[in-house]
């Protein structure tokens, strides 16, 4: 039980300090939760610089990052597999749906093409 509470006072302690370090913009963050992770994340090495970039995000994607950092710190991941593995819901919330590996995009739609009309002038075909 004790070392429950040492590490949730462990990483309430680096919440704590990541907002001290990069506080919150004013008028709270305007990024999506998937913005924070392809913006700032992508970027850390730390999960107090992890942290830090949960102050970018809106009211709900501060709250989504957070929930993700969470499982993933509950977890023990250090990298993107363990995420997957241990926290598809909250990749979900963040992010969008995953894509299924392996499987190729789809084609883009084509545009129509207006089909060929005959000349007027040309005799009938036949």
């Amino acid at each position: 039980m004790w070392r429950t509470l040492i590490v949730v006072g462990l990483f309430g302690c680096i919440n704590q300090a990541a907002r001290a370090v990069n506080p919150p913009p004013e008028g709270g963050g305007t990024l999506t939760c998937r913005e924070v992770v392809e913006t700032c994340d992508s970027g850390c090495s730390t999960p107090f610089c992890l942290h830090g970039c949960t102050n970018q995000g809106t009211t709900e994607a501060a709250a989504q990052h957070q929930a993700l950092l969470d499982c993933g710190q509950s977890a023990g991941c250090t990298d993107q597999a363990c995420m997957e593995t241990n926290c598809p819901t909250q990749i979900e919330t963040c992010m969008g749906p995953m894509e299924p590996a392996g499987e190729p995009e789809p084609d883009p739609p084509t545009e129509d093409v207006p089909a060929e009309q005959p000349d007027a002038d040309a005799p009938p075909a036949g």
